[in-house]
């Protein structure tokens, strides 16, 4: 009778126990306060205004915009790595051949972004499945009219370049230190691709392009034009809203400051490459589809680009 009251006892500890586990789980549906936690047994008066819990939460935020900047920092680094041989004029016919591998670098921190972000924050592992590559009458749509040519023809002068600045919407890269982050993925990887692209925008502006330079930075533009959607995307009505939008934003804002510093302005808003050794015209969005959908149907590239 003892053995059986022992062991009744046992079994009924070990069920109560992980009938409380789950309730903690259930009811802890953020990461930091805003629920009462059963193992207080009431003692939640010891914290009625929650401030050991903002603490926390500031701190914490604290640690994910050092986390987001890191890995920024190291985004814009390969991004700019080599940006001295796009002043390269020897060649004024040379054309790009694939985007640059270094951009496929940045990728790769990207998705380990976004898994290390599920592991701990959970949620989606990207915004949107990979669409198929558009067809050229919906460049625009996809690309934007900066790089789909859609802003006008010809070398963009200083005032218009003033002036679609003025419509390009700030944001902001560096966060403050007693700024809130929002705990999910699609806020973290904006937050890396916006120090990147800021990073990049920076060493731009301090370099000089040749024909060649420019038009390997346009074919750079269109991959990540095309993938961004992919890893973020806008939430309306949140802090996100503009998440995708800002940094599209920012994609053309290295696109205007390159083509300011061309030295070789008929090439601005020149999209047709004429590839001498096959002869025929190539353009940056052809390059592009080429080199994520070849003939062979090699999909190594999409899988190390993106979670297709």
């Amino acid at each position: 009778l003892a053995e059986r009251s022992i062991s009744t006892t046992l079994n009924q500890s070990i069920q109560s126990a992980m009938e409380e586990d789950a309730r903690v789980a259930e009811s802890a549906n953020t990461l930091f306060g805003g629920t009462i936690n059963p193992h207080r047994k009431g003692k939640d008066g010891l914290d009625v205004e929650h401030i050991l819990s903002k603490r926390f939460q500031l701190a914490a935020s604290r640690t994910l915009s050092m986390y987001i900047l890191d890995r920024g920092a190291l985004a814009a680094s390969h991004l700019c790595t080599g940006m001295l041989q796009f002043a390269d004029a020897r060649d004024p016919y040379a054309i790009p051949t694939r985007p640059r591998e270094d951009v496929l670098r940045l990728f790769d921190i990207i998705k380990a972004s976004c898994e290390d972000s599920i592991s701990i924050m959970g949620g989606d592992l990207f915004a949107s499945a990979v669409p198929s590559f558009p067809d050229e009458i919906d460049y625009a749509n996809v690309f934007g009219d900066r790089l789909s040519g859609g802003s006008g023809g010809g070398a963009t002068s200083g005032l218009k370049m003033d002036v679609e600045r003025m419509f390009i919407e700030n944001i902001q890269v560096y966060p403050h230190a007693f700024d809130e982050l929002e705990f999910n993925r699609n806020s973290v990887i904006s937050g890396i691709l916006c120090v990147a692209l800021s990073g990049l925008v920076e060493c731009v502006r301090s370099s000089v392009f040749s024909s060649l330079g420019l038009r390997q930075m346009k074919v750079d533009a269109v991959l990540l034009r095309y993938l961004v959607p992919h890893y973020v995307k806008d939430v309306y009505g949140t802090p996100e809203a503009n998440a995708c939008t800002g940094v599209c934003n920012a994609i053309d804002d290295v696109m205007l400051n390159a083509e300011q510093r061309c030295v070789d302005p008929e090439v601005i808003m020149d999209d047709e490459y004429y590839d001498a050794e096959k002869d025929e015209i190539v353009t940056p969005f052809l390059l592009v589809q080429q080199f994520l959908f070849n003939d062979d149907g090699d999909q190594n590239v999409m899988e190390r680009i993106s979670f297709s």
